[in-house]
């Protein structure tokens, strides 16, 4: 039968933070004359269960910081628009690209002051908007309009700037932008709460675009790869002429290697399915195993349970436990782990 030094694996998942924890770089807009476009996608035209976020730290908080924005109110194609206004957090949208008839929402409370740096997040539906401040909910006013679907606008996805009515650019950001990622799927708080301080590999599901803004080359019209691996460089980003100032980030993330639906331990694959769940949960091993010891452990290294299987495939009752992320520990295999989110 095969076991795992529990003790080591307890070391290893307490200390992931500390020794993953890595610089990262991150985009430095200068407020005046820098930005960086995406050309329209069908991709980023989420009209409904849309997630976006990003880390955010102001150099300026009066007046508009566009994060990003794929709108015109010019030709009638305006999308939507994530920005801070005044230090507070602005959500706006629109549902057939008029903007006389677009909304918004705002948060409650001012969330930055100057210097500050946080991770913001939207989850839209048709039906109700979420916005996250370093991982939590927050209260928000809708100022104008009602929940909706989002319009499949044909303007570029513009990170740091707004077009303005009559075509001219505006509202440049000033400050820097880090770990921006789009999905195409309403992302739960535990999954957010995940995101905000682990880099991601590209291959998550239901991920759309992945900008981590490092190790790009300093100069004009900068290539930004874009790192999800299902658009991969049709979503590639190029800068303006006169290109964000490449930084270090104020966002100190993890990059252990644990993943969201697959886990491949030696030359055996692993899969996990439904990811996030709510209780029932199958693991499926590409080849038949036997006698495999699968341990659960939560987010202190503490061991859950264990789970003997023989064969391709077992179905797992994570019903008892509470909603959070969990770790899947395969055979002897330290390197890697496989998160399971518990709804």
């Amino acid at each position: 039968m095969k076991t795992i030094n529990y003790f080591s694996l307890v070391i290893l998942l307490s200390l992931w933070t500390q020794l993953n924890a890595q610089q990262n770089d991150a985009l430095s807009f200068n407020g005046t004359a820098d930005y960086v476009q995406v050309i329209n996608a069908n991709s980023l035209n989420i009209v409904n269960n849309l997630t976006a976020e990003a880390w955010v730290q102001l150099d300026k908080v009066s007046g508009v910081n566009i994060v990003f924005s794929k709108a015109w109110c010019g030709n009638s194609q305006s999308g939507y628009t994530f920005s801070i206004a005044d230090g507070k957090l602005r959500w706006s949208w629109n549902a057939d690209g008029n903007c006389n008839y677009s909304s918004y929402i705002e948060t409650n409370n001012i969330v930055f002051s100057g210097g500050e740096c946080h991770h913001l997040a939207v989850v839209h539906t048709s039906t109700n908007v979420l916005l996250y401040v370093d991982g939590i909910s927050v209260p928000y006013t809708i100022m104008q309009g009602g929940y909706s679907n989002i319009m499949q606008s044909t303007e570029p996805l513009r990170i740091g700037i707004y077009r303005g009515l009559s075509g001219n650019f505006m509202f440049y950001m000033n400050g820097k932008i880090d770990e921006l990622k789009f999905w195409d799927v309403a992302r739960t708080p535990q999954q957010i709460s995940y995101s905000m301080s682990n880099t991601l590999i590209g291959n998550e599901s239901n991920l759309v675009a992945y900008y981590d803004f490092d190790n790009l080359v300093s100069g004009s019209f900068i290539t930004v790869p874009n790192k999800a691996i299902g658009t991969g460089s049709t979503l590639d980003a190029v800068s303006s002429s006169t290109a964000p100032l490449i930084v270090s980030s104020c966002a100190q993330l993890s990059s252990a290697h644990v993943e969201e639906n697959a886990l491949l331990i030696g030359n055996n694959k692993v899969n996990v399915y439904p990811n996030p769940t709510s209780g029932l949960v199958t693991i499926v091993f590409e080849k038949a195993v036997d006698n495999e010891i699968i341990q659960i452990v939560d987010m202190c290294g503490k061991k859950i349970k264990d789970i003997i299987l023989s064969g391709v495939q077992k179905e797992l009752d994570l019903s008892d436990l509470v909603q959070g992320i969990y770790y899947l520990k395969v055979g002897t295999s330290v390197g890697s782990s496989l998160k399971i989110i518990k709804d």
